[in-house]
């Protein structure tokens, strides 16, 4: 054998060990329940959106947060309602079910000192500003399961937030 069919040999069995040890995150645990809020002009987005990294709000038709928001009929807040916070790279959403819980009545709140979204059941932590809901510790990392994640469409000087 070669020097560079051994040094080819190599690369194959570090090429095959870290693909067999990569995992990935299942962020479709939370079943994907319809979202619709439209948010989609300057003056909705000003009153219910977010600005700042870090700032964030709550949606529930089903519990009507927030509570002066009128939803119409043709408006959806996911499986466990939808958590908009703003990012490092601008605003985010995802269905506030704990993904390692997968209720809709276990929903995630934010750890207002770090940003993180926190399961008060299973104790679980995520990553909502910078790593799209990825898990960062309790449960949810041992299983890796991440948030679902919920679109963002940029609409005359607001954002729609759909799936």
């Amino acid at each position: 054998m070669t020097v560079k069919q051994i040094a080819q040999y190599l690369l194959l069995i570090a090429a095959s060990f870290s693909i067999s040890s990569c995992e990935s995150v299942d962020d479709n645990r939370v079943p994907p329940v319809r979202v619709f809020i439209n948010l989609g002009n300057t003056g909705l987005w000003n009153t219910y959106g977010v600005s700042g990294y870090g700032d964030y709000r709550f949606f529930s038709k089903k519990d009507r947060i927030p509570n002066n928001y009128s939803y119409t009929e043709k408006e959806y807040t996911g499986f466990g309602g939808v958590l908009l916070i703003y990012g490092v790279n601008g605003p985010l959403a995802y269905d506030r079910a704990c993904p390692n819980e997968a209720k809709q009545d276990v929903v995630l709140n934010i750890d207002k000192e770090n940003f993180e979204a926190v399961c008060p059941k299973c104790g679980s932590r995520f990553n909502v500003c910078e790593a799209y809901g990825a898990p960062l510790s309790g449960p949810a990392l041992d299983n890796q399961y991440g948030m679902r994640r919920v679109g963002m469409t940029p609409a005359n000087g607001g954002w729609i937030i759909s799936n």
